[in-house]
This record gives structure tokens, sequence and C-alpha cells, in this order.
């Protein structure tokens, strides 16, 4: 089994990233898109955060509202502790089942990767990188206020020290060009260390 986890602070461009892998023909999943499968109505986890916090965290037509979630759980770190408790453990399992059928690898978006201990699971990491002033710029464009970036922020390692523990590294603040020359490098280098995995 190969996975490659991606990760890097919030609005790093980890969905782009992950993209630019999916072009060079590499298997990819998002733990923030499984994180929504897990929340649909029916579910488990569905039920659990109803349980907990009642219909404060419904929409209107039913749906866990991940607003009025992160309006709880970014405002109180015991909450924030509670979810991870319970959402993690269910989105690891999805994708360690996912990179064991994978061939040659699994690319997956993980942004809390190191904040979460996973890092060990990986066979190696990748992280994206950009500066500050166009992380703020990305997330101004998703509507976030200065103080909703920053609390978000808050919540993560700095993108400097994601990027000091990954194996490899994407800027991604520069040309799509650029972009996409540094993905398929990265991704050609995982495919010659899964190659040599295999052979020893």
């Amino acid at each position: 089994m190969m996975l490659v986890a991606v990760t890097g602070g919030i609005g790093a461009g980890k969905t782009t990233v992950l993209e630019q892998f999916a072009r060079c023909g590499a298997q990819v999943a998002d733990a923030d898109a499984l994180v929504h499968r897990l929340y649909e109505p029916g579910s488990d986890l569905h039920a659990a955060l109803i349980e907990r916090w009642g219909e404060r965290v419904l929409s209107a037509a039913g749906q866990l509202s991940r607003p009025a979630i992160a309006e709880i759980v970014f405002s109180d770190p015991a909450e924030l502790q509670w979810l991870n408790g319970v959402v993690h453990p269910r989105v690891r399992q999805l994708i360690t089942d996912m990179a064991a059928v994978a061939r040659p690898a699994l690319f997956c978006a993980i942004p809390l990767l190191f904040e979460s201990g996973w890092e060990s699971d990986m066979s190696c990491t990748v992280a994206v990188w950009c500066d500050p002033v166009t992380q703020r710029q990305r997330l101004s464009r998703r509507g976030w206020d200065e103080r909703e970036m920053t609390r978000r922020i808050s919540q993560q390692l700095s993108m400097d020290e994601k990027l000091r523990r990954s194996d490899y590294g994407i800027v991604s603040n520069c040309s799509w060009d650029l972009l996409a020359e540094q993905c398929q490098l990265v991704y050609q280098r995982v495919l010659e260390r899964s190659c040599a995995q295999q052979n020893a």
C-alpha cells in the first residue's frame, strides 16, 4: 500500500495540487470530502453530532451545517477535541481502505495530517505552501473576514512548519505552468519511491 499525504495550511492550494496529481494519472482522495460523506443524514456521525449539539447544527434542509459546527468548535477547544475524536478515526479508516486498493498510490489531501499525528501512517508526505499574504487573499475570496481567518489559521501548524516536516514541497503561489511542473516532478519521484519499495 502506497499512501501519499498532501497537506498544507488552509488556503494553501491543496485541492488545486490534488487536481494536478489526478491529471498526472494519480488516484486521489480528499479527507474533507470524505467528512462530507460521513455527515450525511442517517449516518452514525450525523446522529452523534445532533445528540451532542442539538438541532442548532442543522440547516433548514436537515443537513449538518458546517458553518454552525465551525462556530462551536473554533470557539471552544474542548468541543474541537471531541469532534476530532469522533471524526478522525472514521476518516482514517476510509482513507486506509481506499489506499489498500489504489495502484500504484493514493494521493490524499489531509489538512490536519501533523496536528492529528497521522504522518506515521503515510508512505510519504507532500506539503503545499504559499506566502501569508496569498493565503489571506484566497481566504478572503471565500468570504471570510479577518477574525475568521485568524481563528482558523491559529488552529493549525504554520505552513513553514508543515513544509519542514514533509518529504516534498510544492509552492502554489506561482504560474499554472510552474505549478503543473512541480506536481509532475513530485509525482514521478513518488512513483520511483513506490517502485523502490516494491523491489526492496
